[in-house]
């Protein structure tokens, strides 16, 4: 697995680098065994392959977001979404510094947009050289990727998969915070669980509004008539919890069909 690091030292979680730090780990396990890679050295790596970046929430220090990273690394790989004809060739993981503190999203949420000009600066070194970039996010790292792509025409990924994502439930409706976003995208997916405690509470005592990976878009009639690419599904039946997508088998399934050409259902709820 590739880490890109735009995080001090690598692994701080509260200061920012002067420039991301690129890694090429066997094992992320193992930390402190590594190739440090050059910008031009990693697309080289990913030329003619197609990639997923993974980009974490706040408040995760690096092991837990190492371990993240391989847990969903190990799940493609077991259903054939890596490693075979037609799905993934590489798994690239974006670090940025979380907050990790006690007021958690409070501060987190302006360390989101910061990071957003190195994960830029990422797909840059990517889109010329990668036959096609996927981008799955989970909690506040969908506000990194979606600030990322606020410049049409400057980066393009292929599917951005937003996992519980810790936005407004707004903003992706036209006139919206991140209605730009979508142009810099072929299809966007918003997976959501009403019982995502997280965001339930914490979000909304945080940022003062209810987040988009609760309950879906606030209104979902605007996004069916208005918004085309992107795509709903309601995770309820299927996630219990903030954190639990990665161990939802439905969810990968869901995924799996995003992968693979041809359309899907623009509103669509999971089932065991």
């Amino acid at each position: 697995m590739f880490l890109i690091s735009c995080r001090r030292g690598f692994s701080s979680n509260r200061r920012f680098a002067l420039d991301a730090e690129v890694r090429r780990y066997d094992d992320v396990r193992r930390l402190d065994r590594y190739e440090t890679l050059t910008p031009d050295g990693l697309a080289e790596a990913v030329r003619h392959r197609r990639v997923l970046v993974l980009v974490h929430g706040y408040r995760n220090p690096i092991r837990e977001v190492t371990a993240a990273y391989r847990t969903v690394e190990e799940a493609l790989r077991a259903r054939g979404m890596l490693g075979v004809p037609g799905a993934y060739d590489e798994v690239l993981g974006f670090l940025w510094p979380g907050f990790e503190t006690v007021v958690g999203f409070v501060l987190a949420g302006p360390w989101a947009n910061r990071s957003a000009s190195f994960f830029r600066a990422l797909l840059r070194t990517l889109r010329p050289a990668a036959r096609a970039i996927d981008v799955q996010t989970h909690s506040l790292g969908a506000r990194v990727a979606l600030q990322a792509l606020a410049f049409p025409h400057e980066v393009r990924v292929n599917a951005l998969l937003l996992t519980a994502p810790a936005v407004d439930n707004e903003c992706l409706e036209p006139g919206g915070e991140f209605h730009a976003s979508l142009a810099s995208c072929r299809r966007a997916v918003v997976y959501h669980s009403s019982r995502d405690t997280v965001l339930r509470l914490s979000y909304r005592v945080g940022a003062r509004d209810r987040a988009l990976g609760h309950k879906g878009p606030e209104r979902p009639t605007v996004i069916a008539r208005r918004v085309p690419n992107v795509v709903v599904v309601d995770c309820t039946a299927v996630v219990a919890e903030h954190g639990g997508y990665r161990r939802a088998p439905a969810y990968y399934a869901h995924w799996r069909r995003v992968l693979r050409p041809g359309p899907v259902l623009q509103f669509e709820t999971l089932r065991p």
